[in-house]
């Protein structure tokens, strides 16, 4: 024998079983999501090695140039290098290209993500926000209750932060994701696993109430809504949407009255609201102010946008013009604005896209269909309070989630009825 053709006998079982390691490399992936994503890098790199000497090439780029999510996934990216041809400040537009650095990795992901990892990868995702949970429950009592017991893992960024890893901008909403899967596992499920699954949501939610993250909270609410409409639409989904809106309705009256947490936030923000003309020292009053002055820097440079790196001095500039007493930021705080006024329309139009491929374009009834319909509804309400995929945690959250949900690999064959069947772990 050769050794050419030893090299090929030696190779040929160690491909074979790439697929399944990088399967289960690609899931390992979701439960970092909560935590320092600086794992993911050298996970995915690793992914990227045995993908490289698993081979497949053509089979793999036929796979990609057949999924519509890898051309959008991959127009938005570019579309922000591109931009760096009429921006002046080239050192903050490749900053900011590498903040987007995880749509660029999507074909990678692609190649890996099916529908039959679906269970693995969201046990490992809610594993992950479980030992978060953990953490953060640990330091509100320290904080709250305790605080002769040691200093727990938190981030400093301010006084009342509990989150361990990330601040609450970045930690709610990934809580909110997260109690939305268990909430849903908790009802479709029975016997032990629902108990668990049920425990599982009552922590996150506990977690969501005292993280001081509003936009998680919010998104938070509008998801129960979306799964209460989901498992009562049937032929009636005018009574289920009705049902959705007075019950989640009843719970954030039920909320605001029993928890003080709840209740000063809400005060707080209806505070800060109608005061927004006296003062532009509160937080509502600013991200009212960023709105404003971002949509009047859209509005002048609708067709190509400021470039990737020139947002903050063009915003200073609007700022100046029109309201310089008020502060000035580095980003709108709303992800629609930033990519229209760094991209121009046709970013704005691509990021539409990326929210609403094509796959949600007909009705799909299999198991996975609402998980689709929610992951949409999650990121899309989001990103009107700040610039998710412009930061790395949620923005792997949704690469990854939308890869394994919206790729075409994820396509299977009709659910029978009309419900979606639970996803079960494996």
């Amino acid at each position: 024998m050769s050794f050419g053709n030893a090299l090929a006998g030696l190779h040929a079982p160690i491909a074979a079983r790439i697929p399944a390691i990088n399967g289960m490399l690609f899931a390992s992936l979701f439960f970092f999501l909560p935590a320092h994503v600086a794992p993911a890098y050298s996970i995915s790199g690793l992914i990227l090695l045995l993908s490289l000497v698993e081979g497949r090439f053509a089979e793999k780029w036929a796979q990609l140039r057949g999924d519509p999510l890898f051309w959008i996934f991959q127009a938005f990216f570019w579309i922000t290098p591109l931009s760096l041809l009429w921006t002046d400040d080239l050192q903050a537009g490749l900053r900011m290209v590498g903040r987007y650095a995880f749509f660029l990795l999507s074909p990678l992901y692609l190649t890996i993500a099916r529908r039959e990892l679906a269970p693995r990868c969201i046990a490992a995702f809610l594993a992950g926000c479980l030992m978060a949970e953990t953490l953060a429950w640990y330091n509100w009592l320290e904080m709250s209750f305790f605080p002769e017991w040691p200093d727990g893992i938190r981030v400093r960024k301010e006084a009342t932060e509990t989150a361990p890893f990330v601040d609450h901008i970045l930690y709610a909403p990934i809580l909110a994701w997260a109690g939305y899967l268990a909430l849903r596992e908790a009802v479709a499920a029975a016997g032990w696993r629902r108990a668990g699954f049920a425990l599982l949501a009552l922590l996150t939610t506990g977690n969501l109430i005292f993280s001081t993250g509003r936009t998680g909270q919010l998104v938070f609410l509008v998801l129960v809504a979306l799964l209460i409409f989901q498992r009562l639409a049937g032929r009636h989904p005018l009574r289920a949407a009705l049902a959705a809106v007075s019950l989640t309705g009843g719970l954030a009256v039920l909320a605001y009255h029993t928890s003080a947490p709840i209740a000063a936030q809400v005060d707080e923000t209806l505070s800060e609201f109608a005061r927004r003309h006296d003062t532009f020292d509160t937080a509502t009053a600013q991200r009212l102010g960023f709105l404003t002055n971002s949509l009047r820097l859209a509005a002048e440079n609708l067709l190509t946008g400021v470039g990737a790196g020139d947002f903050y001095p063009a915003y200073v500039d609007v700022n100046q013009r029109y309201t310089p007493d008020w502060t000035t930021t580095d980003n709108p705080h709303n992800q629609y604005l930033f990519t229209v006024t760094t991209t121009g329309i046709g970013g704005g139009l691509i990021l539409l896209l990326t929210y609403f491929p094509p796959i949600l374009w007909r009705r799909q009834r299999d198991a996975l269909a609402q998980h689709r319909v929610a992951l949409v509804v999650f990121i899309g309400v989001c990103s009107l309070f700040e610039d998710y995929l412009w930061r790395s945690n949620t923005s792997l959250l949704y690469v990854l989630f939308a890869v394994l949900l919206l790729g075409r690999q994820s396509l299977g064959p009709p659910a029978d009825g009309r419900q979606a069947a639970p996803i079960r772990a494996e």
